[in-house]
Order: structure tokens, then C-alpha cells, then sequence
């Protein structure tokens, strides 16, 4: 199975993303910080990227604006419990937008969509998922 990096400064929201993508077969990395993120992206090359976007030290946005430039081909979730504060370009940049209040499934959804997409030949740069395409698939 694929392998997940989950980029949060919450230790429960890791923990409750690292529980849940395992459980369903995946490899997670879980990064407590920005800085820490990239160092295991650069690593370990995962096959998707779960990033939080209001963190303390580097945010979302800057961490984006590292890993697009590092591994433009690697889908990320950004996954938000501040939705009025992350910008559109950041939502767009992403693979696919999630709210934390949508819930495990959501995520769940999102992470197989896009690692089941990467698989295949000329996926890479897809639409990103809005909320309007999560609801008709749910």
C-alpha cells in the first residue's frame, strides 16, 4: 500500500490520521511540524502528503511552496480547520481541499482517489476535489 505523510501540529489530529490511514493498509509518516515534514518527504518519498495549513514556524503555504517545487508529481490533501484563512491558490495548488470538520471518511475518500490517481499515466495533475464533488460522491 501506499505511503501517507500527515504534516499537523495537533498530536490528536496525527493520531487520529495515522489510526485511521493504517487501519485501512496504509504506511503513515506523521510530522509534528512544517520543517520536520519536508525533511521526511525529501526522505522518504511518500506517495501522498496529508498537510494541516495553520501551523506554528513554516505554514501550510510555505510548506506547499516547498514540496511543489521539490515533488511537484506527490498529491496533498490540504486539510484545514481554518477554511476563511486558507487561500485560494493553496486550495488550488492541492490535490484535493478538505475541511477537518468532514470528517475520517472524507479523508479516507480523498487519500484513495488520489493515490489510486497517481498510478495511473497522466493523472498527475488532475482538478483538485472540492466539497461540492465530496458531497455527490458520498
Amino acid at each position: 500500500m501506499p505511503t501517507v505523510l500527515c504534516i499537523d501540529d495537533d498530536p490528536n489530529i496525527l493520531e487520529v490520521q495515522k489510526n485511521l490511514l493504517e487501519a485501512n493498509g496504509y504506511t503513515v509518516l506523521a510530522a509534528p511540524d512544517g520543517a520536520t515534514g519536508i525533511a521526511l518527504a525529501r526522505r522518504d518519498k511518500p506517495d501522498a502528503i496529508v498537510l494541516d495549513f495553520k501551523m506554528p514556524g513554516m505554514d501550510g503555504n510555505q510548506v506547499a511552496e516547498v514540496l511543489m517545487k521539490e515533488q511537484p508529481n506527490v498529491p496533498v490533501v490540504v486539510y484545514s480547520g481554518y477554511p476563511l484563512e486558507v487561500p485560494e491558490s493553496l486550495k488550488w495548488f492541492g490535490s484535493a481541499y478538505l475541511e477537518k470538520g468532514d470528517g475520517p471518511r472524507a479523508l479516507l475518500s480523498a487519500i484513495e482517489n488520489l493515490t489510486v490517481r497517481k498510478k495511473k499515466p497522466g493523472m498527475a495533475g488532475s482538478t483538485p476535489t472540492t466539497t461540492s464533488e465530496r458531497d455527490d460522491a458520498a
